[in-house]
């Protein structure tokens, strides 16, 4: 039985704070609503930088169902990872209606490439530059993480992206012969405006579509009580890859449902974020 799609939208689009964490400028410092292109505060972006340098930064992508929400809904997890060492760049992006996709996937394109190039000034490597998402921003970093297409309008490819975390990440928005799929869900309510209702444009819009050998190191977290397809969909991306001889990490995380696998980031020593910290890790040390 598919989830309802009232209930898939609101926890796609839910927001939340961490009412423990430290001030920013206690940890490093804070530069918000920077520009990375020119169409207004849908095209911003908040850095959160270390004291340390030379640092990795993870480019994080809300999620909001392509059409709600904005980097300020996840202030927290800029705070949390700048308290780990590392510097967070949190996008905002164009939302549907009026922008459509590929609105959304152009600008997270546009926000990494921005972020590639400028981190060096501000303290950061640029070659340890990773994309990271929840939700509708999950699928939007693994498609550009697969679809070279997008990055190569910024003369860059998927090999200039150090890897890409995706928590509770739609990977299959095909419509399915059985309807069970998580591009039917999308289709059964107002979900599938976003791609014009086109499931022609759904399947192009689907990562798994594209996996390849170029492939960047690739971690999946869901939920055990997630929306029941992920998991499922998140197996045979990672068959795909193994395939083409690329390994992705999967985990279930339990007890957690679609906005338990985000919020957990928040929480010290939970297994989503240690899993996280422990991707991000080794690259950090060099290894």
């Amino acid at each position: 039985m598919l989830f309802p799609t009232v209930m898939l939208v609101a926890t796609l689009a839910g927001g939340f704070t961490d009412d423990k964490a430290r001030s920013p400028e206690e940890i490093g410092r804070v530069e918000l609503d920077v520009p990375y292109a020119e169409g207004g505060d849908q095209q911003k972006l908040d850095l959160y930088l270390p004291k340390q340098k030379n640092f990795a930064t993870v480019v994080f992508t809300f999620g909001g169902g392509w059409h709600r929400g904005s980097r300020k809904s996840v202030t927290a997890i800029g705070e949390k990872l700048q308290s780990q060492g590392y510097g967070c760049a949190l996008l905002s992006h164009r939302l549907a209606p009026p922008d459509k996709f590929p609105a959304q996937i152009e600008d997270v394109a546009s926000a990494f490439a921005w972020v590639k190039k400028n981190i060096g000034k501000k303290g950061g490597d640029p070659k340890r530059v990773f994309l990271m998402g929840h939700s509708s921003g999950a699928h939007l970093s693994l498609l550009l993480a697969t679809d070279a297409r997008y990055l190569a309008r910024h003369k860059l490819s998927p090999a200039d992206i150090a890897g890409v975390i995706g928590l509770s990440p739609p990977v299959d928005l095909e419509p399915r012969p059985d309807k069970k799929g998580f591009g039917d869900a999308l289709l059964a309510g107002k979900g599938a405006d976003v791609f014009s209702r086109d499931a022609a444009l759904m399947k192009a819009a689907s990562p798994i579509q594209h996996v390849g050998k170029d492939l960047p190191l690739t971690l999946l977290i869901v939920g055990d009580r997630d929306f029941p397809m992920l998991e499922g969909d998140v197996k045979a991306f990672a068959e795909k890859a193994t395939t083409a001889g690329v390994v992705v990490s999967t985990s279930v995380a339990k007890g957690r449902d679609h906005m338990g696998t985000v919020r957990s980031l928040l929480e010290d020593k939970s297994p989503v974020l240690e899993q996280v910290l422990a991707f991000l890790k080794p690259t950090t040390e060099g290894k």
